[in-house]
């Protein structure tokens, strides 16, 4: 914990509590205007309204000195906007938990296709905050994938994929699975060649995947290898549209962020590389400002 948080009427104003719900993974920042006065990391789903007393909580445990502060959430939307929009806006008048007001951040949505965004709405708003006027193609991967294409500060349209979530339930499913960093020569060749068969027969996927259950003699990670290589190399096929020609940036997990680095680097895309975690909470710096709280 920093010095001491302000507790005077005209100082406490600037104290106030950033908060990412993505992925299961709250992330609490206690800030004192657009500064990072100390950080939480906890296990969490946004769920429903009555979630929002546990974020009250957290954040007590987290700024203790101001009971009141006020919190800016992301991935907990009240309301959805629908594309084109700018992101990542308050969502109208705060909710209220024992005096402490809780302002949550929009998500998007869209109709064709059918799409919905909750917590990466609040990154690339912290990502255009920082890279103001920036055209091109912000690549979101997690539990959800999301790209996303930024023309005059606003998303006009984006498409989403579950490559991520299929990983984390097929690898237990395929056998022995070892994570693979993608560091070693043969699980990089192992990932180059699975991305190549599945970006010219994309509609063979499901029985690449077979294969790799039914190979027993397979090395753990290069098992792993393929299975990454396969996912995202039917993913590029489909997000073809997206990322051929334009500039794109990716807002990755670390754990995530080498396998699509090597995927996108393979096919010759430029990409500004992004941390995850500083654009959360930029966005919701940006949304504070907005607020003028």
């Amino acid at each position: 914990m920093p010095a001491e948080f302000a507790t005077g009427k005209d100082s406490r104003s600037t104290d106030w509590i950033a908060a990412d719900y993505c992925d299961d993974t709250l992330l609490l920042w206690a800030m004192r205007g657009d500064d990072v006065c100390a950080q939480l990391t906890l296990k969490a789903s946004a769920g429903t309204e009555d979630n929002l007393r546990d974020l009250s909580d957290a954040a007590q445990k987290l700024l203790p000195e101001v009971p009141d502060a006020p919190i800016f959430v992301a991935g907990h939307p009240a309301l959805h906007q629908s594309v084109p929009a700018q992101v990542a806006k308050p969502s109208g008048q705060p909710a209220k938990v024992d005096g402490r007001a809780i302002y949550r951040l929009d998500g998007l949505v869209q109709t064709a296709p059918v799409g919905r965004m909750d917590c990466a709405a609040n990154r690339i708003a912290g990502f255009l905050s920082l890279n103001p006027n920036w055209d091109g193609v912000v690549c979101l991967p997690g539990a959800t994938t999301h790209w996303v294409l930024i023309s005059a500060n606003e998303v006009v349209s984006f498409q989403s994929f579950l490559s991520v979530a299929m990983h984390r339930h097929l690898a237990p499913v395929l056998g022995k699975s070892a994570p693979s960093d993608l560091s070693s020569t043969a699980d990089q060749q192992a990932f180059v060649d699975a991305m190549e068969t599945a970006l010219s027969r994309p509609e063979a996927l499901a029985a690449r995947l077979a294969e790799l259950q039914a190979d027993e003699q397979m090395p753990d990670s290069v098992r792993d290898a393929r299975l990454w290589g396969l996912l995202l190399g039917a993913e590029l096929a489909a997000a073809r549209p997206y990322w051929l020609g334009q500039n794109v940036a990716l807002i990755a997990p670390a754990e995530i962020e080498p396998a699509y680095m090597r995927a996108l680097a393979h096919q010759g895309i430029p990409v500004t590389q992004t941390d995850a975690a500083r654009m959360a909470n930029a966005g919701l710096v940006a949304a504070w400002r907005a607020a003028g709280t």
